[in-house]
């Protein structure tokens, strides 16, 4: 009989044949019906070879499938691997080859002397011949006739059978309440929305039903939830930051379902929206009626809209507050396109990232590293905008030198308002003669020189 710890069947595969594993072990336990916790299975990975620790689930194992796929036979060429593998597929009499998609070579016999006495198979071969070979394995490893004799004392065990057949139970019902449906499963930040929960199983209407949202980054949130029906429930989401939120149903203190809503954020919805169209200045053009396509009429339009539409007490359009000045360094999305100036910047809409960098909070997003690590200025440069990179460096480089002269005044004690009006006007003149004469540094430098008394002497 088998001992404890013990394992009937090892399969052994690379990532190529995960479907050969995956069909091997519903064989195995539907045909014999072994237990799951007897069946194994190891995924070679890479060029890593077997550790001393894996190399005991061999030696604990009662018969070997090598399932040899093109990148399993790949890692016989690498010395390392191939020293674990000629360790751990011993003895020779539980070792059984199946070749998945390549053929035999004089190579192999080099590589594992016991080559020739491991029994061969085909992924030609019946699904018998697959059982005859591991039984004939189990029948030489351990002398026992047949695969089902082989069950520990603790398994023949009354108690120890319920034990197992109540914890098999567990997982089953666990995977069933794992999935409840949700609708909407997107929610827009900011907004107050109800989701309504599908179950998969029936919930009691005795007991207090609750959602518990679990947001990566902050503390748990948990809501009282109302009764639909007996299948479903409502909850009014609580306001959380973008990103995927875990959520857990509890019925009383019993959790009864896993599932998950995703937060998003305006930007995001829009950058969703166009990662679904092959091009999105096509897209755009087309929901304008622009034919045909023109990005620079596209530009103009919408450069033309955005001013028509700022409020006189400006727009603050890129979320100013949520951004910490003094650590700009640190911010960086996991989004392609974070802010509209990103997305003006990567499709070359000079005229509109002109505009976008007169609104309130610009410089911050402008300091907003995408998913890749780049800035609005590197992201027009990578797509071939080169002047328009060109643009955006000397806007933010006379922002910058306005800033610290305006700190310089405030600093010997000329505190007024109007100082931070004429900036703002300054910067927006500034701004559309960069946009129509890129390049042009001297002109920034006389304005500025006119803005600040003494400047040009700093400059």
């Amino acid at each position: 009989t088998g001992t404890p710890g013990e394992y009937d069947v090892l399969i052994v595969y690379a990532s190529d044949a995960i479907e050969w594993c995956q069909y091997l072990q519903n064989l195995f336990l539907f045909t014999w019906h072994i237990r799951k916790h007897r069946i194994l299975t190891y995924q070679l990975e890479g060029e890593s070879a077997i550790s001393p620790q894996e190399l005991d689930l061999f030696s604990r194992s009662r018969s070997i499938i090598l399932l040899l796929s093109a990148e399993l036979v790949h890692s016989f060429y690498l010395p390392h691997v191939l020293q674990s593998l000629q360790e751990a597929l011993w003895p020779p009499c539980k070792v059984v080859k199946l070749f998945c998609g390549v053929t035999d070579c004089d190579d192999y016999l080099t590589f594992f002397k016991d080559w020739s006495r491991w029994q061969e198979l085909t992924n030609d071969d019946e699904p018998d011949a697959y059982l005859a070979a591991v039984k004939k394995a189990i029948s030489e490893d351990s002398g026992c006739d047949s695969v089902t004799d082989t069950e520990t004392e603790d398994e023949k065990n009354p108690a120890y059978s319920h034990s197992l057949a109540m914890s098999e139970e567990h997982r089953s019902s666990k995977s069933t309440r794992d999935h409840p449906v949700v609708q909407p499963d997107r929610i827009q930040c900011g907004v107050q929305t109800t989701v309504f929960i599908i179950m998969k199983c029936k919930l009691d209407g005795e007991m207090k039903t609750e959602v518990e949202f679990s947001p990566e980054n902050a503390s748990s949130v948990r809501v009282l939830a109302e009764m639909e029906n007996e299948y479903t429930i409502s909850v009014k989401a609580p306001n959380l930051t973008s990103g995927t939120v875990p959520l857990q149903i509890y019925s009383g203190d019993l959790m009864v379902g896993e599932t998950s809503v995703t937060y998003h954020t305006d930007m995001e919805e829009i950058s969703s929206l166009l990662a679904n169209a092959a091009n999105p200045v096509q897209f755009m053009c087309q929901a304008f009626k622009i034919v045909p396509y023109s990005i620079e009429a596209l530009d103009k339009l919408l450069t033309e809209s955005l001013k028509k539409n700022i409020p006189a007490s400006g727009l603050h359009l890129f979320g100013i507050n949520q951004l910490e000045e003094e650590d700009m360094t640190a911010n960086q999305r996991d989004e392609e396109l974070p802010t509209l100036l990103h997305f003006s910047a990567r499709y070359g809409l000079k005229n509109l990232t002109a505009l976008l960098l007169t609104c309130p909070g610009a410089l911050q997003a402008y300091s907003v590293a995408n998913k890749y690590g780049h800035y609005p200025n590197t992201i027009a440069e990578k797509h071939g905008f080169k002047d328009l990179r060109q643009f955006i460096d000397e806007y933010v480089e006379t922002a910058d030198m306005l800033k610290s002269h305006i700190k310089e005044e405030l600093m010997q004690g000329e505190e007024d308002e109007s100082i931070y009006e004429s900036m703002a006007h300054l910067s927006t003149d500034l701004l559309m003669k960069c946009s129509l004469n890129p390049g042009s540094d001297e002109e920034l430098y006389e304005s500025m020189a006119g803005f600040v008394p003494g400047a040009p002497e700093d400059l």
